[in-house]
């Protein structure tokens, strides 16, 4: 079934779609159990920009690295600014950002690839992972959709790059849009749900009224991006989890007033 799914290797639970893997992409997406991170940042914190102990993070990042059946040197990461560049990486571009957070890939927060055992790496506390895989072409992405990426409709421009790069069909690509910030939770200003709604013009129920407070739902935002591109909508999977209202499994940037961890997001094709 297409579907997420929980499970637990080398005592770590995770997010994994298995119906993804038999086509040859494997997915994890981390909670935030079983490392060794402490503090705010307890405990599989995999991201190095938020002031944890680099050590601790090299530390969870190799665990979940093995996840994926490979090591840090083919785990590349980008900076993630909440833009809309997507980035297509290689096997040169291994090892870009897994032990040193200056040396990830500049201004970018989606990356492309077709290489094989490459795996590709982002970081959430709320935002929204959107994974892609294109069967057809062996083709897979991984985009970081925070509101302002959401805004910038992030999801289009990467299945764009998936297209003129590979001539992946939009109709061919699976999407995952993952754990993340939910509805009921997230909460935003006047001004900003007017951009919304002049953005997405045909979509005014994405922002919800809950009695005085304005709520946008990111996820249905996302999900329709990849609709209106051209994705069927029987290959889209949208996570229930909501992280905001999960801190037990997931790190949460609003829930925890900003001092916390991150969860990992990887996806790579697999090597036959």
């Amino acid at each position: 079934m297409n579907r997420e799914k929980w499970q637990v290797q080398n005592n770590i639970s995770f997010l994994n779609i298995p119906s993804w893997e038999k086509q040859g992409a494997r997915v994890v997406f981390s909670s935030r159990q079983s490392g060794c991170s402490q503090g705010p940042f307890t405990s599989l914190n995999a991201a190095l920009h938020v002031g944890d102990a680099p050590i601790s993070v090299l530390a969870n990042r190799y665990q979940l690295v093995k996840l994926m059946g490979s090591d840090l040197s083919n785990l590349v990461c980008c900076q993630q600014v909440h833009g809309c560049e997507v980035a297509v990486v290689d096997g040169g571009c291994a090892g870009l950002g897994a032990i040193c957070y200056e040396d990830a890939l500049p201004n970018t927060d989606g990356m492309v690839t077709d290489t094989p055992g490459l795996v590709l790496a982002t970081f959430y506390a709320d935002c929204i992972p959107v994974y892609f895989f294109d069967p057809v072409r062996q083709v897979v992405a991984l985009s970081h959709s925070g509101w302002k990426g959401t805004l910038g409709s992030i999801t289009a421009k990467t299945l764009e790059v998936m297209y003129e790069q590979y001539n992946c069909h939009p109709a061919d690509v699976m999407v995952y849009i993952g754990p993340g910030i939910d509805k009921c939770c997230f909460e935003i200003k006047a001004d900003l749900a007017d951009k919304v709604c002049s953005a997405f013009p045909h979509d005014h129920d994405i922002i919800i009224m809950n009695q005085n407070r304005i709520m946008w739902d990111l996820k249905e935002t996302i999900r329709r991006c990849a609709v209106n591109y051209g994705v069927q909508e029987r290959k889209i999977i949208v996570s229930p989890w909501c992280t905001s209202c999960h801190t037990d499994y997931f790190y949460s940037y609003r829930k925890e007033q900003g001092r916390t961890g991150r969860m990992a997001a990887l996806i790579a094709l697999v090597k036959r």
